[in-house]
């Protein structure tokens, strides 16, 4: 019984709000928008236990108890490069194999990003710390059956997404945070609702982690969507296009005078 009562206390207190600590990361954010170390500082402040009732969600699913019980690791099919490039190409798969080299990304840094992480979960159990490695791997998966790109505004979109699906605190306080540096930033566009747009797209969709995305990838992208009830956000391509640019930063002088 005793044990029981320290570890209940230990959950308690690791699972606790830090709102000065996101308040000195929101600062820091504010300061310089690169550092983005800041943004999961914010997160794991302010997610309280929102991942473990996330993770609960996960591992009644379907999916969830069969990606548990045979340890299948999403970051494994993502690497292949081969495998991805060789798909057609109008599937989800080769879609992120374009996508990933158009950004310059390396999909060896999702396997260092995935290793680093394992000690910011804090006192979590394998299979949970497991799923939130999982989660971070389908990110980009996520910007691509979306729409959104991984430019500033396409960001934030796809961050009040994930805050519609997962609840997590820490990320709606990002995305509200990015919500108020837009209609800062660029006063003469209407740019909030774009991100708005982001968040009844989330809630719309199906549970997408629950989601089977090592099928997924093989199938079109077209198929994919219907599927996960993935809506086209358009209001972000208007606004792109208003803005006659592809892509949309913050403190962009050449998009503010367009």
């Amino acid at each position: 019984m005793k044990n029981f009562f320290i570890k209940y206390i230990y959950r308690l207190w690791d699972n606790r709000v830090k709102p000065i600590k996101a308040f000195k990361a929101i600062m820091a954010l504010s300061k310089d928008n690169e550092d983005t170390t800041q943004v999961f500082h914010v997160i794991d402040a302010l997610k309280g236990n929102s991942d473990r009732k996330y993770f609960k969600i996960f591992s009644e699913s379907r999916v969830g108890k069969r990606i548990l019980k045979e340890k299948i690791q999403l970051v494994d099919t993502l690497k292949n490069k081969e495998f991805l490039s060789k798909l057609p190409k109008n599937t989800l798969g080769y879609k992120y194999y374009e996508f990933i080299y158009k950004e310059n990304l390396s999909p060896e840094e999702l396997i260092e990003a995935s290793e680093n992480s394992k000690k910011e979960f804090g006192n979590r159990s394998a299979d949970e710390i497991f799923f939130n490695i999982r989660k971070r791997d389908m990110h980009d998966l996520w910007h691509v059956t979306t729409g959104y790109g991984r430019d500033a505004l396409g960001e934030l979109s796809l961050l009040a997404f994930t805050y519609a699906q997962e609840q997590n605190r820490g990320v709606g306080a990002i995305a509200l945070y990015g919500y108020w540096k837009v209609g800062k930033e660029f006063p003469d566009f209407d740019l909030r609702k774009v991100i708005h747009e982001g968040y009844i797209n989330g809630k719309n969709a199906t549970l997408w982690s629950c989601e089977d995305w090592e099928k997924l990838i093989e199938l079109p992208i077209d198929e994919v969507r219907k599927k996960i009830n993935s809506k086209k956000p358009q209001l972000y391509f208007d606004a792109l296009n208003d803005l006659g640019t592809e892509s949309l930063d913050f403190n962009d002088d050449e998009v503010l005078a367009s």
